[in-house]
């Protein structure tokens, strides 16, 4: 090869694949020498802000505000915060598009390094920019948005510093929540107090945050104890971590696997028999190196990276795309309002301003621009701020028609803009629910009253009659906008059918209502009040029929009730603060939002307000002094807050009989006002708003357990009381419903190759939608609140539980559903305290919710209560595994692509019409082993044939299959005089392996996970999940307040009809090491013989219950 050719061939190796793509926007080289600007001053004259506007004026000639602060004792000009040059002048009778006019706007602005990225020269936001922002200048970015973090200390430190240090730490800022729980509860790192978050310097770095101590990165004792943490680092790149799951992929091995890397000196030879995949057994180990090489790598580090999860903090722009997403970054993410939402719960005043990102400026350069209007012949719309380059494709290709081909949107004005050029306090809850709207970001749409839908309520209206058979390219450019898969099949792959839900689905849904904002694209339903049987109620809680027009609106009610409607006859559970117009920003002040300038990891120590700070407690009436973990010593006094208008935002008032009232003061609208509740009052007979439930609630003696009278009044001592302000939460009752997520699935696609949406935005292989599996609104659980909440009594929910799927280069499923481990050992699916933020007067939990009834009919209720498990959740996977005479079978009962419908289900005859059709109608409903789809298309190609193999898996064992239990990939068997074995399932779904389940990998010598006995009739597990206890180590106990295993989780319990109990220690097959799976007894029981004939075992907490010829022992 010549030398030449050879030099080629190595420069190509070595350059990142992301440098080389064809189509990425290569930055454009500027000078900036004459539109960079200084720090902003302190203070100037008018005449010197003046001259920093005056060429600016010339094109815009009206703005909002002309320092984007209302009070005109700001004094600031144009260039102070975006820089550009205001000595260039609109030239005389040009207009928009003329070469004059486009020339001057070149000198006077701040032009981008990425212009197609932007859609220079239009000013509304690009789509989907994630890391956007970090590749621009820095000159650029300051013109763009200048409180963007990178450059808000030029823009805006001269009076706002102290702030700005604070924004950077906050938890909004740093997502550390999301990226340390993830790395907590799936094992990628071992601190429960997080280390990992999200922030850059001044050059778009990633970048340490240290706590301002003194020294800087350390915090004292008390700080500490209230769960501020000393620093946060950058989340390491996915390529580099050791992968925590002990899927039998990441074991090592991956002898002939295609290599990941470039040879360096001595290549591997080849061609070698001893290194040539065997038929139907391909190497599936994802390296021929050490963990953290390769694609033996972690692959929830890989998510957080490249699928939105709770995308984009406020480091970044949101995405722009659809009604729900409409933001800026820094400051802006939140002090500039942009029109999420026409619901007057979600946006109060500025419901009214549509839900499109649509300005009302008077700027006469914004206010006229109309979605798809060409400026000086660049793109339509407002941009792929990926910087492709390519033209725009049309409203069809780019979001999946579902109502015909050549469909377009009406005219309307150009979206991606602020509503006015001018920051606010006031702000809407719809601009929280840009980021607070889903299980990431605490889930907190819960107190709009809305939840994740659940794809089948209303489904006729939400699925097309006709089953979608997309491409690889149009599935791609649907699941940029949204992450769930199910999108792709559904109608609301169609952004123009997601805007209009509200209005086009509302009125003609049987079974709920759908919220008019779509954060990442998806669909919320509402949450209604409803009793156990699942039948409607009005707010007299009688029965609404199904059938009544008036169910959802009453009629005139129209589709946008005003504040203080509950529409319909029946209840929308959203919060009571919300249905009286209460926004985010009234409960949750300054300081909740900027922070306190110390670093927090978890949302709960982040914030300073607590219920008794506005409405008291039974022995006393608010200080108005904040009372959180986050608040400073003695609190913030809430009575010296202003309003906007110069009005208290709360005041203390009298009634003609002396007694004083507290007041709030609506934040967005100077006419609202709201009464407090003050809960001293509520439990005082001789005051007017006694109300004896709260009394009987909150004044309760605890000693009616042991005599059987129950007492409650002013006069039991508060030591005696059965609900103690100091031991349980308020809204441990008085919550009406609360969100309960039983599983997101995230597959990995190998074929998929995307940007990561964090640092450097680099394109790489691999990506994973995000699917949530079950999001419930009818659970209600208790536990202990965390250490700087007291440990008090408190709702709880399950908040991460996660589930990994991966598709392979070869299209082969080498993992299907299979769940992490946590740090400690401890299942992956974690369950924490929570506020649900759905207070209610009257729908708030009874006493039969949490005691025992009268009746005696609630028991099943008091076991989920108590998280004792009642099957009310539970997931049967892909495969459902049955035992045989003579062997074990696993037969396939869901589809593999998103939603995960059971065959034959309600979901899957709307999801997937043709395969329901095929699965009811050519297989009568059994579940047989056949052949669906076609392997060629029309346009001949197998794209979208989705020709598909569906088989049940068999597999003989030595005798009759008694009990089997599946962990991980792991079925564990009793197989009668076969004993007690442990099958390899991790290839049950891989169409590349031929013998799909597997007494081992290879040879006894190196592999046995059979234990032999006489008879095994049956065997137990204590938990279905995948659990380590090796790694719950006192160290971890103590670092994370963790606490220990119960033996009983080390073992398989197996019962033989001849030996009795047998127990099995079965750790060694969760330590991710292949060379050590040897299985054998640890103990065999049968004192007296009395579980001779044992013939089944299930397990109750730390108790063994056998049924023996002797009965149950």
């Amino acid at each position: 090869m010549p030398l030449l050719a050879r030099l080629a061939l190595l420069i190509a190796l070595l350059v990142p694949s992301s440098l080389l793509a064809s189509d990425a926007e290569k930055p454009v080289e500027r000078d900036y020498t004459f539109v960079r600007a200084a720090a902003a001053p302190v203070g100037q004259t008018a005449e010197e802000a003046r001259q920093k506007s005056i060429g600016c004026v010339s094109c815009h000639s009206d703005t909002d505000a002309y320092s984007m602060h209302k009070s005109e004792a700001v004094v600031l000009g144009c260039t102070d915060c975006h820089g550009g040059n205001a000595s260039i002048f609109k030239p005389a009778n040009s207009k928009e598009g003329d070469r004059a006019y486009t020339a001057a706007l070149s000198k006077s602005h701040v032009l981008p390094r990425f212009p197609k990225a932007w859609n220079w020269p239009s000013s509304a936001n690009p789509k989907q920019s994630y890391t956007l922002l970090n590749k621009e200048s820095r000159e650029f970015v300051r013109f763009n948005n200048p409180s963007d973090y990178r450059v808000v200390r030029e823009s805006c430190g001269a009076c706002h510093m102290n702030v700005i240090e604070a924004t950077d730490r906050s938890i909004m800022s740093t997502g550390a929540m999301l990226w340390g729980g993830a790395s907590y509860n799936n094992g990628i790192a071992p601190f429960k107090n997080y280390i990992f978050g999200e922030a850059y310097t001044d050059k778009s770095e990633p970048a340490k945050i240290l706590s301002p101590g003194a020294p800087p990165g350390t915090v004292t004792k008390d700080q500490e104890a209230r769960g501020a943490l000393a620093a946060l680092y950058p989340l390491p790149t996915w390529q580099v971590i050791p992968p925590a799951d002990i899927f039998r992929v990441f074991e090592r091995g991956g002898r002939t696997i295609g290599t990941q890397f470039p040879e360096v000196g001595l290549p591997n030879s080849t061609g070698q028999l001893q290194r040539l995949e065997e038929p139907g057994r391909p190497d599936i180990r994802q390296s021929n190196r050490g963990p953290g090489t390769g694609l033996r790598v972690a692959i929830p580090v890989l998510n957080i990276h490249k699928t939105r999860l709770n995308d984009p903090f406020t480091w970044f722009m949101g995405t722009n795309d659809q009604p729900g997403d409409y933001r800026h970054s820094g400051c802006s993410s939140c002090h500039v309002p942009y029109a999420n939402s026409r619901e007057a719960p979600q946006s109060l005043t500025y419901a009214q301003y549509g839900r499109d990102g649509q300005t009302i400026t008077v700027d006469p350069t914004i206010s006229s621009k109309m979605e798809g209007q060409k400026r000086g012949g660049q793109d339509d719309g407002h941009g792929d701020a990926h910087g492709h380059g390519k033209k725009k494709a049309s409203h069809d290709e780019e979001h999946g028609d579902t109502h015909g081909k050549g469909h377009a949107p009406d005219p309307r004005k150009e979206s991606g803009h602020p509503l006015q050029h001018a920051f606010t306090r006031s702000i809407p809850t719809a601009q929280c629910m840009n980021c607070h709207m889903h299980q990431p970001n605490i889930f907190l749409n819960s107190f709009l009253g809305y939840t994740m839908w659940d794809y089948e309520s209303d489904a006729p209206l939400m699925w097309p009659e006709k089953q979608k058979y997309p491409t690889a390219a149009e599935a791609f450019k649907v699941l940029k906008r949204n992450p769930e898969a199910a999108a792709v099949r559904g109608k609301w792959s169609d952004v123009e059918f997601v805007r209009r839900v509200f209005d086009d689905i509302n009125p003609k849904a049987k079974d709920t209502q759908f919220a008019d904002y779509h954060g990442h694209g998806w669909n919320f339903r509402a949450i209604f009040k409803r009793d156990r049987e699942g039948n409607l109620l009005d707010a007299e809680g009688k029965i609404v029929s199904n059938d009544d027009p008036e169910k959802f609106r009453k009629k005139g009610e129209g589709l946008f009730p005003p504040i203080g409607t509950n529409p319909g006859k029946s209840v929308h559970l959203m919060d009571i603060h919300a249905e009286k117009g209460m926004q985010c920003v009234d409960c949750h002040f300054s300081q909740d939002s900027h922070g306190n300038g110390l670093i927090y990891g978890e949302v709960a120590n982040a914030i300073e307000i607590g219920c008794k700070d506005c409405h008291g407690t039974s022995k006393a009436y608010p200080t108005l002094l904040t009372s959180g973990p986050a608040a400073p010593p003695g609190g913030n006094n809430l009575s010296l807050i202003r309003n906007p208008d110069g009005q208290r935002r709360f005041e203390w008032k009298e009634e003609e009989n002396g007694s004083r009232y507290l007041i709030q003061r609506s934040v967005l609208d100077p006419k609202l006002e709201w009464r407090m509740s003050l809960v001293k009052d509520s439990v005082d007979p001789e005051n007017p708003r006694f109300n004896l439930k709260a009394a009987r609630s909150k004044l309760m003696g605890k000693s009616g357990a042991d005599t059987g009278k129950f007492v409650f009044g002013a006069g039991i001592p508060e030591e005696e009381l059965a609900h103690k302000e100091t031991e349980m939460a308020c809204f441990t009752c008085h919550l009406s419903w609360t969100t309960s997520c039983g599983g997101c699935h995230l597959p990995i696609e190998a074929n998929w190759k995307t940007t990561s949406h964090h640092y450097d935005g680099e394109e790489t292989r691999n990506f994973a939608t995000y699917n949530p599996q079950v999001a419930r609104d009818d659970m209600f659980q208790l536990g202990r609140h965390q250490t700087t909440k007291g440990n008090m009594i408190a709702p709880i929910r399950s908040t991460s539980a996660l589930i990994l799927s991966s598709t392979n280069v070869n299209r082969e499923r080498i993992y299907v559903q299979q769940p992490p481990i946590s740090a400690v050992g401890f299942s992956s699916q974690a369950f924490a305290p929570h506020f649900p933020h759905t207070v209610r007067t009257t729908e708030t939990k009874k006493c039969s919710d949490c005691h025992v009834s009268a009746e005696n009919d609630n028991n099943a209720i008091m076991a989920q209560l108590l998280l004792q498990g009642t099957n009310f959740v539970n997931f049967v996977g892909m495969y459902a595994w049955t035992g045989l005479e003579g062997g074990i079978e696993a037969v396939r009962v869901t589809e593999n692509d998103e939603p995960q419908a059971v065959f034959g289900s309600y979901l899957h005859k709307y999801a997937y019409p043709d395969f329901y059709k095929g699965h009811v109608e050519r297989n009568k409903r059994e579940l047989i082993n056949w052949t669906r789809g076609k392997a060629f298309d029309k346009r001949l190609s197998g794209e979208t044939g989705m020709k598909e193999i569906i088989r049940n898996e068999v597999k003989g064992t030595s005798d009759a299959v008694r009990c089997l239990q599946m962990r991980g990939e792991y079925l564990y068997v009793a197989e009668g005089r076969g004993g007690f074995r442990a099958y390899d399932i991790a290839s049950v779904a891989n169409k590349g392996v031929s013998e799909r389940i597997l007494t081992g990998p290879f040879s006894p010598l190196g592999h046995d996970t059979q234990v032999k006995s006489t008879n095994a009739t049956c065997m137990a597990l204590a938990t279905n999940q995948p659990i380590n206890p090796a790694k719950n180590t006192p160290e971890m106990r103590s670092m994370n307040q963790e606490q220990p295993f119960h033996p009983i989780y080390n073992y398989a319990f197996v019962t033989d009809s001849v030996e009795g109990l047998i127990l099995v220690d079965v750790d060694t097959l969760a330590d991710g090491e292949p060379r050590n799976n040897f299985l054998k007894r640890s103990l065999t029981w049968n004192e007296n013989n009395v579980l001779k004939g044992a013939r089944h075992i299930t397990l109750g907490g730390h108790y063994a219950y056998i049924a023996a010829d002797a009965g149950l022992v």
